[in-house]
Formats: structure tokens, C-alpha cells, sequence
């Protein structure tokens, strides 16, 4: 289990300690719990403690000493896969051999274990201070009591309310032993039940909704002549891109697609990709989204999985298309129809079919309909309040969802896309021409690109700019003091899912919080609640997993996949209409009384790079599929600049790092490919013979230049160059035509080393430029063109000047 933060503790108010009572019910139930499992009466108490701390803390490192001044500890390890029933063996053993390890450092451990005192004496009493759980019991029979001091606790929680929490949970646990510890009750039913009342007693409704295309369709009536799309210079209006739309409508029709059909989309940003989206759902069909770059295999799983009844093309763009067995359709370069054919297109028709990461191997394809679409377009309009002749800027990939609301958003108010080139997402000096554009309100960013165009991007005045969005992966709040350094605007940050949408949202310019800004609370037609694994509320502060409902708002499920939809929608426990479903999104939270949403993490394998969805189980088994690899695990590692990146761990026969590299490259996007290859014996594995990450090493210099050439540079320029590279990819070792994304580069490093580049040598290579040639002789050649030019223009004395500096 991943955790990229810890629930806020704070110490106790009131360090008197709080008395507890076993029930005599609940005290024979506890004994006969001990004497079926052959362990000692207090090893039940233990466990439950332990359990309950690691409920609040996600801690899962314990050190029990049996008295306040002993110098000696019992270590334990909690988890929430394990049963109560073995956290007790646990305990009872570690109390029976006694203390045998030293406490651990504080700045050693980095604050990860967990300190504990329990003493089972008659006459003891807890001790107040400090930050650790002091239990005291006495057992009299028939009675059992004790006293608990609980140092530090969650915010908002006070010492009582810990207490009924363990004996809730003790209570459970003997009654169910069998049950993990994550599915233990913390709370009773009456106050789950409270909980998820409150949850469900706030939420949006939304009438009169329209379909994706029927909205884009009242705005072509209502303002036939307003610019609809700006890219590449040309200006499209809503009439003309209706028009279009609705011929390729008709050449649709005639290849059969209508209600229901699936058909990929694969355009260059341009008005083209619009026409096509809104082609095929005039047809009353699904879009599957894909982009140019992804590779020939990766595209063949995709349409092959989705069964698509044709691919909508570029014109001239069919390359790495062969072979899919199924009609390429080409975007008209002219023409237009008055009307597309006749279809009636219901809202839980579907709209469009995303595919992401899937943990066993494949992708896996999402399935919205019109009407989880119209919702969240319907929120759009309420918040933003987008107008004819205000810009929304387009840059973000078809094939992720944030493009939907950047593409119908302004679509639906009668606003202007404004489009980033294609391939120029990540190009901040185009980016900034784009964000200081007249009337330019909206933008997106993914949060590790915005803290990219903060560190790079040329100061321009952005007057218009009202709204930047961010999603995709957890903020830190010194991303958003550097953001309202720069900008006038407000930040939004926004939480949700392909199966869903946007459910969760903070604004503002400051934030005085701990921990990163949070995601929010709940938006629109959506609840979210806080569950355990027996999907019962968690007490505020507690984590938890994130579940989300509204009606009409969720995804039908993965197509063609009916287990794992089963597996993530779930019957709603606490619905408000029959039927209703809850999705479960693996995300680990806490919620505050108020509502607040605060990301920590995964409960599962998902990881995050630069935005992106991935399930390293997926780049696994692509990898696994390689007939040399007897095994393999991916994980992730912060590299030098602190960025997520993925690491292959490999056992393998004599099949180079550079094949296994290629070979991934042929299946995988590019967001999805390990940065590093790690060549090991064999992978470390707990006694139990499960993968034991935490022992994998960490990628060392000779791993990160594995796949380094050793052709050195040419001229002194090459070698500048070289050298450049050397700095931003923390490498000893370049070779002058590697391809700078498969010697661990990646989109941001690449606006690093853009940047050094034209600020060493006073040029401005594109990113663009770049992508087409990354290799140290292309760049190199780059700046020589781009001196040449530069020179050319120059008188002789200037032409020295500049030349000296170099």
C-alpha cells in the first residue's frame, strides 16, 4: 500500500487518562476467542490496540514495551491484509518470547513506528506525555478494566472518542476473527448509519439534460457565426464546423455505424479531431480515443478489445494503422451537409469508451453514456459561466478525459477552443503565447506540468486569465504559493476518474493546511464516502477508501469485462434510489467534519507518472510476455529532480537491456515505460513467497546509463550539448545518438534540457524540433541552424559579440 501523506495527529487535549470497562459479555467473548486460538487473554487486548492504531495511522511498524521505563521493546508489523485472527498469533508470540529489540531512532525510523506501552499489573496506572498509546489493564475476575492514555491523536478526535473506537473494534474483531483488519467496525451501527445520512444529504440534481453533440447543436442555432475553434492560425465558426460534422456524418452512415457502434478516433489536434468527435455521435455511436503517438501494438489491443466498426483518420495520417482489419475513414478536407441523418440519441446512450491501465495485463475500456457526460458539462456551465468570445485552452492528449471538458466545455456555452499545437502540450514558451491570448479564461494542468511552466516558461502578462484547473496528481501547497506569485487567477483543484468525473474540487490562492492542498469537497450531483473494506463509514480523520455515487453519474462499467465491473461498482450500501451503484476508486482519504477531502494514497498497485494512470501489474505482464523474462517487478523511484519514474526489475537470460527496452516500446505509450532497467539474479521474496518490494534496490548510476551508447561527440558543440544532457538526466555517460527518451528522459525533462539549451546558446529550439530529432547530434544541429539564421541577420561586430559568448 502506497502513502504519499499521514492523516494530521496533533496531541491529545486532555492527557488524563480515559477508563474502560469490558461488558461481561464482551469479556467472555474475548476469552473464548483466546482459548480458541491457544493464545493468553492480554494478546487479545494487544491486538486490538495495535489494530486500532494502525486504522488511524496506516503505520505498519509497532514497538510494545511492557512497562513505561523498559529499555527493551516487542516489534510487531500490522497490516490491513492481515486477519485479526493473525495479528493475535502475532501478538501472543511476540508477548511470549518477550522483549528482544532496542527502540528504534526517531530520526532514523523517520516517525514510522509506532510506540505502545502495555501493562497488564493490578495496581499500574498509565502514565500522561508523550506521543505514545500507554494501556493499563487490570483483571479482577470477572471483570476487566483498564485506562487508556492515547498521546498523539487524529485531528479532531478526542481521547473518549479513541477509546469507544477500540472497544468497538475488539468487539468486532471477537466476534469475527476471521475478518481482516481493515474490515474491523471503528464505529457503531447508529453512528455509521449518521455518517452516511450526512453524506447523503447534499447533492445536485440536474434536469433537462442534453447530450454531448445536442448542446453543441443549441449553440450553432443560437451563434451560427461565433469562432468555435482556433488552431494553427485558421479560425473555424460553429456553423462551418457543424457543417462538416454532419458530412462525415453521412459517410458514416453509409459504412453502417449508428446507435451503439464503437468507432476510434486517432486526429491531430485540429478542428478535424472536433468534426470527427462530433461525427460520430451525431450517428447516435461511441468514440474511442486514441492520438498518433501511441504504438501500432497498443493501438491493435485497443481496437481490437472495443470491436470498432471503423478508425476516423487525418487525411494523410494511416501510419502504423495496417493490418487492423477494419475501414479507415479520413476527415473530408471540405464540403459541409445541412443536416447529419436522422438519430435519435438517448442520454444513456454511449457516448464515448476510454481506455486506461489495466491491472491484468490490458487496457481497459470505461464506458460513459450522454447522460454521466451531460452532467458534468452542466456543472461546467454553472461554475465558469463560459460566453461567446471567451478562449479555453485545448493542449491536453485526446486519449486522456480531461480533453472531453476542454473540447465540449466551450462547445456547450458557445465559447473558442484554443488549441496547442499538435505534439506542443509541453512547449511552455507556445503554451504562454496561448494563456496571455486575448480573452484566454481556462486552462488545465496536470500539477507536475505546472510547476514545469512555472520553473521555465517566459513571464507574460495573462490578463484574461480567470480559472487554472488542476487534476490528475496530488498538489503540494508550494506549487500553489508559486502559482499565485505569477497569476492573477484562482486555482481550482479538481478530483475524479474516467469511470466518474470530476467529483471533488478546492479553490483558492492560499491554503494554510498541513500536507498538500486537499481534493476538496464533494461537486454536482456527486456523494463521496469514506469506507473500510466491509464498505462502512470511517470516523472523520480515519483513512479510508473513497467511494463515489450520484445518480446518472457514473460509467456503465469496463467493456466486455463484467468481473471487474463487479468488482469496482459495488450495490450501493446506503443508496438513495433503488439500484443505485458505488464506485470504488482505490484512493486512500481522509474527510474532516466539514467535509474537507484529503488524498494519501493507493490501497493497490496504481501509480501516478506526470499525470498519468498506471497500473504497474499492466507494464508487468507486457514485460513478463518477453520470452527471456523468467521474472519481473516494476515499482516506482523519485529521481534527482524528486519526479515519479518507473523502474523494471528484471531476471533474465543474455537478452540485452535494450531489447527488453524496445520490446516494451513496441506495446506501451510512453507515460508508460520504465526509465530504468534493473538486471538482477532473482527478486526478493518474503518468507511467505510473496514480492518483497521494499528489498528491490534502488537504481543505481550504471542502471540509469545501461542503455547509454558509448559514440562520442563530434565537435565542440556536440559535446556542449552532451554535456547538457549529462546535467538533466543525472548520467556520467551519453552516447551522441541515443534517443534522449530511452536513456530515462521523459516530456519534463525535456522542457529541463530545452531550456538550458536555448539559454546557453541565446537560440530557441522548439519542442517540436525537438521530438523530431532527440538525439545530442540533432539538437546540436538544431542550434547550429538556429545560430546560422541568427547570425545571418547580424552585423559583423554583432555577429562577434554573440560569438564571443558562446
Amino acid at each position: 500500500m502506497s502513502i504519499e501523506g499521514t492523516p494530521v495527529m496533533t496531541p491529545g487535549e486532555d492527557p488524563v487518562a480515559v477508563p474502560f470497562r469490558l461488558r461481561p459479555q464482551l469479556r467472555e467473548q474475548a476469552s473464548q476467542t483466546a482459548r480458541r486460538y491457544g493464545v493468553g487473554e492480554r494478546a487479545v487486548l494487544l491486538a486490538a490496540l495495535l489494530a486500532t492504531r494502525f486504522r488511524h495511522t496506516r503505520r505498519e511498524h509497532a514497538e510494545v514495551r511492557l512497562s513505561p521505563d523498559a529499555r527493551r521493546a516487542v516489534p510487531l508489523t500490522v497490516t490491513g491484509e492481515l486477519t485479526f485472527a493473525e495479528l493475535l498469533r502475532a501478538a501472543d508470540k511476540g508477548l511470549t518470547d518477550g522483549p528482544t529489540a532496542e527502540p528504534a531512532d526517531d530520526t532514523a525510523s523517520g516517525g514510522a513506528v509506532e510506540r505502545m506501552v502495555l501493562q497488564y499489573e493490578e495496581d499500574a496506572a498509565p502514565v500522561p506525555g508523550g506521543d505514545h498509546l500507554h494501556c493499563v489493564v487490570r483483571a479482577v475476575e470477572p471483570v476487566v478494566e483498564g485506562a487508556l492514555v492515547c498521546g498523539r491523536l487524529p485531528s479532531g478526535c478526542t481521547a473518549e472518542e479513541w477509546t469507544a473506537r477500540f472497544l468497538t473494534l475488539l468487539a468486532d474483531a471477537v466476534r469475527r476473527p476471521g475478518a481482516r483488519v481493515d474490515e474491523l467496525a471503528l464505529l457503531s451501527p447508529q453512528r455509521q448509519a449518521a455518517l452516511a445520512a450526512e453524506a447523503n444529504a447534499s447533492f445536485e440534481e440536474y434536469r433537462d439534460l442534453r447530450t454531448l453533440h445536442g448542446a453543441f447543436e443549441e449553440t450553432v442555432r443560437r451563434h451560427p457565426e461565433a469562432v468555435a475553434v482556433e488552431a494553427g492560425g485558421r479560425a473555424t465558426t460553429y456553423a462551418e464546423l457543424d457543417g462538416r460534422a454532419n458530412l462525415l456524418a453521412h459517410t458514416l452512415a453509409a459504412a453502417g455505424i449508428g446507435a451503439e457502434s464503437l468507432v476510434a478516433v486517432r486526429v491531430e489536434r485540429s478542428a478535424d479531431l472536433v468534426v470527427a468527435l462530433l461525427a460520430v455521435l451525431k450517428r447516435g455511436a461511441a468514440f474511442v480515443p486514441l492520438v498518433p503517438s501511441l504504438p501500432a501494438e497498443r493501438v491493435a489491443v485497443i481496437t481490437g478489445d472495443a470491436r470498432v466498426a471503423a478508425v476516423i483518420v487525418d487525411p494523410s495520417g494511416t501510419d502504423r494503422l495496417d493490418g487492423l482489419g477494419v475501414p479507415l475513414i479520413p476527415v473530408p478536407a471540405e464540403g459541409s451537409a445541412p443536416a447529419a441523418p436522422e438519430a435519435d440519441v438517448p442520454l444513456d446512450q454511449a457516448a464515448y469508451v476510454y481506455y486506461t491501465s489495466g491491472s491484468t495485463g490490458t487496457p481497459k475500456g470505461a464506458v460513459l453514456d450522454h447522460r454521466c457526460a451531460a452532467g458534468r458539462l452542466e456543472w461546467l456551465g454553472r461554475r465558469y459561466g463560459l460566453q461567446p468570445g471567451d478562449r479555453v485552452v485545448h493542449k491536453t492528449p485526446l486519449i486522456f478525459d480531461v480533453a472531453i471538458w476542454e473540447i465540449f466545455g466551450p462547445l456547450a456555452a458557445g465559447a473558442t477552443i484554443l488549441m496547442a499545437d499538435p505534439g506542443a502540450e509541453s512547449d511552455v514558451v507556445h503554451l504562454s503565447r496561448l494563456l496571455s491570448t486575448e480573452r484566454t479564461v481556462f486552462a488545465h494542468f496536470v500539477p507536475s506540468m505546472l510547476n514545469a511552466y512555472l520553473n521555465l516558461a517566459p513571464e507574460v502578462d495573462c490578463p484574461d486569465l480567470r480559472w487554472v484547473q488542476l487534476s490528475g496528481e496530488a498538489a503540494g501547497t508550494r506549487l500553489l504559493e508559486r502559482f499565485a506569485e505569477r497569476f492573477e487567477a484562482e486555482l481550482h483543484n479538481l478530483y475524479g476518474q474516467t469511470e466518474t468525473s470530476e467529483v471533488a474540487g478546492w479553490e483558492g490562492r492560499s491554503y494554510d493546511g498541513t500536507g498538500g492542498l486537499p481534493i476538496g469537497r464533494r461537486l454536482g450531483i456527486y456523494r463521496l464516502f469514506v469506507l473500510d473494506e466491509a464498505l462502512r463509514p470511517v470516523p472523520p480523520g480515519v483513512p479510508g477508501e473513497l467511494c463515489v455515487s450520484g445518480t446518472g453519474g457514473l460509467a456503465r462499467g469496463y467493456l466486455g469485462r463484467p468481473g471487474l465491473t463487479a468488482e469496482r461498482f459495488v450495490p450501493h450500501p446506503y443508496p438513495v434510489a433503488d439500484g443505485e451503484r458505488l464506485y470504488r476508486t482505490g484512493d486512500l482519504v481522509t474527510v474532516d467534519a466539514d467535509g474537507l477531502v484529503q488524498y494519501l494514497g493507493r490501497v493497490d498497485n496504481q501509480v501516478k507518472i506526470r499525470g498519468c494512470r498506471v497500473e504497474t501489474g499492466e507494464v508487468e505482464a507486457v514485460l513478463a510476455g518477453h520470452d527471456a523474462v523468467r521474472e519481473c517487478a516494476v515499482t516506482v523511484f523519485r529521481d534527482e529532480s524528486d519526479d515519479n519514474q518507473l523502474a523494471a526489475y528484471v531476471v533474465t537470460g543474455d537478452e540485452t537491456v535494450e531489447e527488453l527496452a524496445a520490446y516494451a516500446e513496441e506495446r506501451l505509450p510512453g507515460f508508460m515505460l520504465p526509465a530504468v532497467y534493473v538486471r538482477l539474479d532473482a527478486l526478493p521474496h518474503t518468507p511467505s513467497g510473496k514480492l518483497d518490494r521494499l528489498r528491490l534496490p534502488a537504481p543505481s548510476l550504471d542502471d540509469r546509463q545501461a542503455r547509454a551508447g558509448d559514440d562520442a561527440p563530434r565537435s565542440p558543440l556536440e559535446e556542449q550539448v552532451a554535456e547538457l544532457w549529462r546535467e538533466v538526466l543525472g548520467v556520467e555517460r551519453i552516447g551522441r545518438t541515443d534517443n534522449f527518451f530511452a536513456v530515462g528522459g521523459n516530456s519534463l525533462k525535456s522542457l529541463q534540457l530545452l531550456n538550458r539549451v536555448n539559454a546557453t546558446f541565446g537560440v530557441q529550439v522548439s519542442v517540436r524540433d525537438f521530438f523530431a530529432l532527440p538525439t545530442v547530434e540533432g539538437i546540436a544541429g538544431g542550434v547550429e541552424r538556429a545560430l546560422t539564421e541568427l547570425v545571418a541577420g547580424l552585423s559583423d561586430e554583432e555577429a562577434a559579440m554573440l560569438l564571443g559568448t558562446l
